[in-house]
């Protein structure tokens, strides 16, 4: 990646400029810088999904979104000073959410509650297993699931350093899962009955393992796979405790209900029920140190570039 200077972008029909002031970095762009993920884009491209800044353009026959409006909005090139966004994508915030909170929704802050809500239909008093807890996208999971009514939450890391994070986000109990007994300690912590739920984006043999972790009528749902290792299972695996597993993904998610998300995300921010943990800042021209500082697993919570 490098920083080069290109000619300010134009809107089209049903587009917005926004001048960025943050940009978020996802596990999703560095897949793609890497060559590791689904539907690669055509390089040179720019990256970055999401954004938060101030619209100053609109393109033709645009009336929504008046100019100075402050939004976060998902885009396509979101490493600079400017991007552009489709206006059915933007979500305008109140001037008492700092863009540094607001910058999850568009990616992962509705896929943290859509994957509650919609995926794992968590319900008051259930157990839940996070795998991945000190992610940004762990980080707020943990806290939704503890606003939701969540019995019991268990939260995993791959470092001792983040245990002690996991818990201040709420959750009851933190597992490093680099300890060979880490299933010994889910059952322990449960009284051998296992969770009812297990959310994970690591994929490999965490994922396959987490299954025994699950309680009768148990469910499970892949939404990533950070280890970029398959999860080897067999459906026959399924059938003693009545088990299912399934998978995952914001973007085929109804339109409608990825702006309830976020709205419903605003409302949580504003009361104090949710905080985004943003722990590491870069500027725009340090992305490179941004990236690599998420891939050797030196980051929890969000990552944003500053432009």
């Amino acid at each position: 990646m490098k920083l080069e200077e290109l000619a300010m972008p134009i809107p089209g029909e049903g587009e917005v400029l926004i001048k960025v002031v943050v940009a978020g970095i996802n596990y999703s762009d560095i897949g793609q810088r890497n060559g590791k993920y689904p539907n690669l884009v055509t390089l040179p491209t720019t990256l970055g999904n999401e954004v938060g800044g101030t619209i100053v353009a609109h393109g033709p026959n645009v009336t929504e979104s008046a100019i100075g409006t402050r939004v976060v909005s998902l885009v396509n090139g979101g490493y600079a000073e400017y991007a552009l966004a489709d206006v059915s994508k933007v979500v305008p915030i109140p001037d008492e959410v700092p863009f540094t909170q607001a910058i999850v929704l568009p990616i992962q802050g509705q896929t943290s509650y859509l994957l509650l809500e919609k995926a794992a239909r968590i319900q008051k008093g259930e157990r839940i297993l996070i795998h991945a807890a000190s992610s940004g996208v762990g980080s707020l999971v943990v806290q939704l699931a503890k606003a939701l009514g969540a019995g019991m939450i268990i939260g995993t890391t791959h470092t001792p350093e983040k245990l002690a994070f996991i818990r201040s986000l709420g959750a009851d109990i933190a597992i490093n899962t680099n300890d060979a007994n880490w299933i010994e300690q889910v059952m322990q912590a449960t009284q051998g009955k296992g969770v009812d739920v297990v959310l994970d984006a690591i994929g490999g043999g965490i994922g396959q393992q987490s299954i025994a972790c699950l309680a009768p009528f148990g469910r499970m749902v892949v939404f990533g796979s950070l280890s970029n290792e398959v999860t080897p299972f067999v459906t026959q695996m399924l059938i003693p405790k009545c088990l299912t597993i399934s998978g995952y993904n914001t973007v085929v998610q109804e339109h409608e209900d990825q702006m309830r998300a976020s709205h419903a995300l605003l409302e949580a921010m504003m009361s104090g029920q949710l905080k985004v943990m943003v722990d590491h800042t870069y500027p725009l021209a340090e992305v490179r140190v941004a990236h690599q500082a998420i891939e050797e697993n030196k980051t929890q919570g969000k990552v944003l570039l500053t432009v």
